[in-house]
């Protein structure tokens, strides 16, 4: 059993010695955060100040957008640049093509399914978190 207990351990480990695994796993840890930021602002603004679910959505993500470009910028990819006003647009149209997945995504789950739109955000949000991951790492942080 110990035997078995160090082979998966050494497998984990060399797994995440890997740099995408490293840059994805901390940018969904980044990104998770920016996550509760998105889902709170959603939750509060459609709950307690009656705004409609996609408009609450369209003003939590940007937060949300706000809050992930500044942890992934410096804390994950530990980008440097100093060109942020031209790094942040590149970051902003990448998340809009995240924002219209997750929009498309969400409307379509609470018009059509029947979902809850605090469920159907969350399936949004892990239908977009590919694309965003390898939007940002292949562009953002990486032209910049």
């Amino acid at each position: 059993m110990d035997c078995i207990w160090a082979y998966g351990m050494s497998y984990i480990s060399k797994f995440l010695q890997n740099e995408d695994i490293k840059l994805f796993v901390g940018y969904v840890l980044f990104a998770g955060f920016a996550t509760l930021v998105d889902l709170g602002l959603l939750y509060s603004l459609t709950e307690f100040f009656h705004i409609w679910y996609l408009y609450s959505a369209a003003f939590a993500y940007f937060m949300g957008m706000v809050t992930n470009y500044f942890l992934n910028k410096y804390f994950n990819f530990k980008n440097r640049s100093k060109q942020i006003v031209m790094q942040f647009g590149l970051f902003a149209m990448v998340a809009l093509v995240g924002f219209g997945i997750n929009q498309l995504v969400l409307y379509s789950l609470v018009e059509f399914a029947k979902f809850w739109y605090m469920s159907a955000k969350v399936v949004a949000i892990l239908i977009g978190l590919i694309w965003s991951f390898y939007g940002h790492k292949k562009l953002t942080f990486n032209i910049f």
